[in-house]
C-alpha cells in the first residue's frame, strides 16, 4: 500500500478563506489551554519543562508575559528542543540546562495525540534533525508533573497514525524488518528522509538526528488499543534506542474544544 494513501483526507484541498478561519480558530483555543496550563498549574519559584510545539510556543509566551509583569516571580527553565529554547529567549526566561538527575517541576508539552483512557501520547511526528526527542523525554519523566497540551481531534479512544521510533543506524534495515514483523497486517515502517520524497528506505538521505540515530516512522494502519502494549514491544527490540511514546507518567491533559476546556487527570490510572 502506498504511504500517502494513509494521507488522502488531509491532502484534499479547502478553500482558503475556510483554512485561514480555522487556523485563527484553533489558535485561539490552543492560547485558551496555554494560558489555563500557567495560571492553573505554575507557581512562583518553580522549574518549568518547556515542550515543544505550538501550544507549548504560546504557553512559554505567556508565561514570559506574566513573569514580566510580576505575577510569577523566580521562575527557571529547562527547555526540551532548540525550538523551545528560543521561544524561551525571546520570552525572557531564565534558562538552565538539563542534567541527569535534574527535578522538573512540571513539564508542559504538545502532544501529537492522546489516548483518552490512560492520556499515553504520542510526541515527535514532526521533529527535524535538529531536535532531540530523547532530551523532551528525559525532561518529561524528570517531571513531578506533566502536562500535554492538545486539540480535541487528537484526543483518541484508539490509535491509528505514526509513531517515530529512533534507532542505530548501524545495522537500521535488520530493525526496521524486525518491527515490521512484530507489527505485521497492522502497520508500515518507513525510514525518515532528511529531503526528498519519503520511502521505506529513507531514500538517498536518510534523516540522522542531532543525537545521531535514524528515524523510523511506523505507521499503523488499524486502531491500536493500547500505546502501552505497543512502547513496551518496542522496548524490546534491538536497534531501538527511543519512541515518541509517553506512558505511564501522571499527568494532566488540557484539551481546548469548541465548547471550551476539557481536564483529565490520569492519577488513578498510574500503578
Amino acid at each position: 500500500m502506498n504511504m500517502y494513501s494513509h494521507y488522502t483526507s488531509f491532502l484534499t484541498p479547502m478553500p482558503r478563506r475556510h483554512v485561514i478561519t480555522l487556523a485563527r480558530a484553533n489558535t485561539s483555543l490552543l492560547f485558551q489551554a496555554a494560558k489555563h496550563t500557567v495560571d492553573s498549574y505554575v507557581k512562583n519559584g518553580m522549574v518549568i519543562g518547556l515542550g515543544t510545539g505550538d501550544a507549548s510556543a504560546m504557553t512559554i509566551q505567556y508565561l514570559g508575559l506574566q513573569l514580566r509583569s510580576g505575577s510569577l516571580k523566580d521562575i527557571v527553565a529547562i527547555a526540551t528542543s532548540v525550538g523551545s529554547a528560543s521561544e524561551a529567549a525571546k520570552a525572557g526566561l531564565p534558562l538552565e540546562h538539563f542534567e541527569e538527575g535534574s527535578k522538573v517541576d512540571i513539564t508542559f508539552d504538545d502532544a501529537d495525540v492522546i489516548e483518552e483512557e490512560t492520556l499515553s501520547a504520542v510526541i515527535g511526528r514532526r521533529k527535524s534533525g535538529e531536535e532531540s526527542l530523547i532530551q523532551e523525554k528525559s525532561v518529561l519523566r524528570a517531571s513531578s508533573k506533566v502536562v500535554l497540551i492538545a486539540t480535541e481531534k487528537q484526543c483518541k479512544d484508539s490509535f491509528e497514525g505514526s509513531i517515530p521510533v529512533l534507532i542505530r543506524p548501524v545495522s537500521w534495515l535488520e530493525t526496521a524488518e524486525e518491527i515490521d514483523d512484530l507489527f505485521l497486517g497492522d502497520a508500515e515502517v518507513w525510514r525518515r528522509p532528511s529531503i526528498g520524497h519519503a520511502d521505506p528506505l529513507g531514500g538517498d538521505f536518510p534523516l540522522v538526528t542531532k543525537d545521531g540515530y535514524n528515524v523510523l516512522d511506523v505507521i499503523f494502519t488499524s486502531p491500536v488499543p493500547n500505546l502501552a502494549g505497543v512502547a513496551e514491544t518496542l522496548d524490546q527490540v534491538k536497534g531501538v534506542v527511543d519512541h515518541g511514546i509517553i506512558y505511564n507518567l501522571q499527568c494532566t491533559a488540557v484539551i481546548a474544544t469548541a465548547e471550551g476546556l476539557h481536564i483529565h487527570e490520569n492519577a488513578q490510572t498510574i500503578q
